[in-house]
């Protein structure tokens, strides 16, 4: 199986991999609602794993709210509501009858969290509050739905935080800062973390933080975001608590999202001419063990081969045998590797006469030899080396992608070819930021929150005086 060309034609190999690697199935009924398989749902069953990890050793606790929020609600919040009219799928009629009120599918959920933390909060003694849901989002997006990257339907985790003061509340954010981080390191993602700017911030926000990583094609992915919420939403349903003075206050409030396009960034940030090639530690499995036998050989083989399985697992690996008869050790090794196993350890007559094995990077196709009894102890060690393999890779691919442009031709020729992030002065104004979008379809993705840049020089559009520093980019 030959895969299309990855630097060339990025959508187009991203779409084989993802079907090839049982990752999604899109012939689903509905444009833009795909089925996750089991494979792929694996990898989130993974993600999942580490961030609820995270999440409950940081006080949160998980619940769940209604998938159905009636129109009012989300009228409490118009700034908020108004950003979402265009996506938001509604239900108005049950079987033959009219429903009295417009109930939406869940675009986001703050509206219905929020109405329930206004019944919850009592007292400073009820804060902070820490929940997070583990739910489906249904949003009509306008735009070409392509599966994981752009989902009318999709999977994520959304928490949401209530403060008694404006300082707990930036501290909350810093806190899912680091919570995201821990995710992305064990999925070697590399990626900027960006202020947006004031008008693509979430509605009803004070400020929103995103996290950008680069994709092949040189554009950009947003694999998640934080918002500080300030006491917008909790104004507008009246969430108050009485303070240590006595005194009612409205609470301070934030909000982050970590979704199943996760897996699209990584899909795309590590695979290569092969397939997936999937971070050790997050991969559902992490060795596939391939017997390799004549057919008079296969009791002597499976028997070795089941007995190493026990044994990696005893050792605390994730490990799967394949000994499915029909398909040759060929088929097999190229199934593995385009559903992106860490590492594929083939065991043969040969191999038992010499007590050994013999194991397969996938990121690298290098063959190790090592004696049974230290196979456990060296595919670990071969998982770690992996894993900084990726991360290394990664964070080259983040570095190569950052350009520097000297003016606005030159950075009108670099979004219209290479993409990826431009560094660029900005003075601040929106009509500013059209213009690019018009004339290259990039977009102000927003200033660095990692580190403080200051403008040296005019804005790169208009010439006038320089208020940031921001990064410019073509986004999925």
């Amino acid at each position: 199986m030959k895969l299309p060309d990855k630097e060339k034609e990025f959508l187009q190999w991203y779409t084989a991999v993802i079907e090839y690697a049982n990752i999604v199935d899109k012939r689903s009924p509905v444009k833009g609602s795909n089925v996750i398989m089991p494979y792929g749902y694996s990898i989130w069953e993974s993600i999942v794993a580490k961030l609820d990890g995270e999440l409950k050793a940081t006080g949160h606790k998980n619940a769940y709210f209604p998938l159905f929020i009636p129109e009012d609600y989300l009228e409490k919040e118009a700034e908020h509501f108004e950003g979402f009219i265009p996506e938001v799928a509604w239900v108005t009629r049950a079987g033959d009858r009219e429903l009295d009120r417009k109930l939406a599918l869940r675009p986001t959920s703050e509206t219905i969290m929020y109405e329930m933390f206004r019944l919850w909060i009592r007292s400073h003694g009820d804060l902070p509050l820490k929940i997070n849901q583990w739910c489906n989002i249904i949003r009509f997006d306008t735009k070409e739905t392509k599966p994981l990257l752009r989902d009318r339907e999709f999977l994520w985790s959304e928490g949401h935080t209530c403060h008694s003061t404006a300082k707990e509340a930036e501290e909350q954010v810093r806190e899912s800062m680091e919570l995201y981080e821990a995710v992305y390191r064990e999925s070697c993602m590399s990626y900027l973390i960006v202020r947006r700017p004031k008008y693509d911030t979430f509605a009803g926000a004070i400020y929103s933080i995103a996290y950008d990583c680069p994709l092949p094609d040189g554009r950009t992915l947003q694999i998640g975001t934080t918002h500080n919420l300030g006491q917008g939403f909790s104004k507008a349903f009246n969430i108050t608590f009485q303070d240590k003075d006595k005194k009612n206050k409205n609470v301070y409030q934030t909000c982050y999202g970590l979704s199943t396009r996760l897996i699209a960034a990584i899909v795309g940030m590590h695979g290569d001419e092969k397939g997936l090639i999937i971070p050790p530690y997050i991969a559902p499995i992490q060795i596939v063990i391939v017997p390799i036998y004549q057919k008079e050989q296969r009791e002597e083989v499976i028997k070795a081969s089941e007995k190493m399985l026990k044994k990696l697992l005893k050792a605390g690996l994730k490990v799967e045998l394949d000994k499915r008869e029909g398909y040759t050790p060929g088929w097999k090794f190229n199934e593995w590797e385009v559903r992106g196993v860490p590492i594929r350890l083939e065991l043969g007559p040969r191999d038992i006469e010499n007590d050994q094995v013999v194991l397969v990077r996938r990121d690298t196709g290098e063959k190790i030899s090592v004696p049974m009894k230290d196979t456990a102890k060296k595919a670990e060690k071969i998982l770690e080396e992996i894993h900084d393999f990726l991360q290394k890779r990664a964070d080259k691919l983040l570095e190569d992608s950052i350009s520097h442009p000297k003016d606005y031709k030159e950075l009108v020729n670099i979004q219209k070819t290479k993409r990826g992030f431009s560094r660029v002065n900005w003075c601040g104004d929106e009509a500013c930021a059209e213009k690019v979008k018009d004339d290259t379809g990039a977009d102000v993705r927003g200033t660095r929150e990692d580190k403080k840049e200051k403008p040296d020089g005019v804005c790169i559009i208009c010439g006038t005086k320089a208020k940031e520093v921001v990064y410019i980019a073509s986004a999925y």
